[in-house]
């Protein structure tokens, strides 16, 4: 796949997701999500572990997201990865959407479509992560190291398997 047919399948799965009918609402509904997030501490860095695979970035190796807290209250967001020999970076913008768990984001891709994406889990320490979306469909495991031992990878999709998660669609993500 060329970069520019990869750019046109990004922009064409970005914009299909956003207008889902369970990310489209008028009020924002109450979502499972952690209680509470630090903004300020979850910024930076996260190693995507596994994940459910989208068109852009199934087979897709060596996935980063990046956060930052802009100065006007969103969410700069960096997702890098490798797929096909090539890499990758989209920059779509966060902003949250309940200030009292700061755990409710939405991710614009394409303008004006947003998405919701939830924190689900959340280490104490902030070194591990698991963001989805409303009907939990979509998946990702993603921790502050590269690396994340087997034994602690398997206990996380087993919790989310307890909890209703589809477990069968992840998929390990290979990072260098």
């Amino acid at each position: 796949m060329t970069p520019r047919s990869l750019l046109t399948t990004i922009l064409l799965t970005a914009s299909s997701v956003a207008v889902l009918p369970e990310t489209v609402h008028a009020a924002t509904p109450a979502y499972d999500t952690v209680a509470h997030v630090e903004l300020e501490r979850f910024m930076g860095p996260w190693y995507v572990q596994g994940h459910t695979p989208m068109v852009i970035d199934d087979h897709a190796s060596n996935q980063i997201e990046t956060y930052t807290l802009n100065a006007d209250g969103s969410i700069g967001t960096t997702f890098t990865f490798e797929r096909d020999g090539h890499k990758f970076a989209l920059h779509p913008v966060g902003t949250v959407a309940d200030t009292t768990t700061n755990a409710h984001w939405k991710m614009q891709f394409v303008w004006p479509f947003s998405s919701d994406y939830l924190i689900v889990r959340l280490a104490a320490d902030y070194s591990v992560t698991v963001v989805s979306v409303p009907d939990k469909s979509l998946i990702w495991i993603m921790s502050r190291s590269a690396h994340m031992p087997e034994t602690e990878y398997h206990a996380i999709v087993s919790e989310l398997a307890t909890a209703g998660y589809p477990i069968a669609k992840i998929n390990r993500v290979q990072q260098d």
